[in-house]
């Protein structure tokens, strides 16, 4: 494998792996409550964003963002009920 397919390989891997954790975490709080608690999946997905960034700089950009992105789509997927009516 070339230098050029392994750096593709992390960055997919680093918008994977932020897709998958907010993902996750939002199931997790859609089944163990009755009213889906948005602020706390946009606060665990910001405050993440944050220490990341505070710790790695800008070496990981593509995470933090598609982690803000997914932390975003998921909340209104799982608030769209409360959203529309």
């Amino acid at each position: 494998m070339s230098q050029y397919n392994i750096e593709e390989l992390k960055l997919l891997n680093e918008v994977f792996f932020a897709l998958f954790l907010v993902g996750d975490f939002a199931l997790f709080l859609h089944f163990h409550d009755s009213v889906f608690p948005w602020f706390t999946l946009l606060g665990a997905g910001i405050g993440l964003s944050v220490i990341v960034l505070c710790w790695t700089g800008k070496k990981h950009t593509y995470f933090i963002a598609s982690l803000l992105v997914a932390t975003a789509v998921f909340s209104i997927v799982y608030n769209w009920q409360a959203i529309v009516h």
